[in-house]
């Protein structure tokens, strides 16, 4: 898929920064936990967003539903400050986002930068499960989260929560 030079440098560091989160040093699959971790910690780490948005951005993994790829692939042909960057009140109509991710949305809205980033971080996901140049097959991340047993990862990890945000 075509990106801007901007997506495409932040998207490979989203991607190195959900490897990162999967596993812990032993192996064992961790990103749900770890996810959830950073969650609880969204206050902490917004004032990441202007050096570090990569960072911040995977607290939303998972969280997007996306009505009108035309839109997405506007932005991400984009940078923040461009032509075709939209804002967030625009985007949102656009977009299923799932329950648990909305107190998150309002953080991220009170810091400064935050509509851009938050445009930035549905564009990131858009691209995690569109872009299969660049981003980690999400097969991949699914058997890493199961183990080598075949057991499934921590539960709460709001994949299904955004079909029923869909279909609400």
């Amino acid at each position: 898929m075509k990106k801007s030079r901007y997506f495409s440098d932040l998207l490979r560091n989203y991607n190195d920064e959900v490897d990162d989160l999967v596993t812990d040093s032993g192996g064992k699959s961790v990103l749900q936990k770890r996810l959830n971790d950073k969650r609880r910690e969204i206050d902490a780490i917004l004032p990441m967003i202007g050096f570090s948005p990569e960072m911040v951005s995977v607290v939303f993994y998972g969280a997007f539903g996306f009505t009108s790829p035309e839109i997405m692939q506007r932005i991400v042909l984009s940078e923040p400050g461009r032509s075709g960057f939209l804002a967030w009140s625009t985007l949102k109509k656009q977009l299923a986002v799932t329950d648990w991710a909305l107190p998150l949305v309002a953080a991220s809205l009170k810091t400064q930068g935050g509509d851009a980033f938050l445009v930035a971080t549905a564009a990131l996901e858009f691209l995690r499960l569109n872009d299969s140049s660049d981003a980690p097959a999400l097969e991949q991340l699914e058997e890493k989260e199961r183990g080598e047993d075949g057991d499934e990862g921590d539960e709460g990890d709001g994949t299904n929560d955004l079909s029923e945000a869909q279909t609400s």
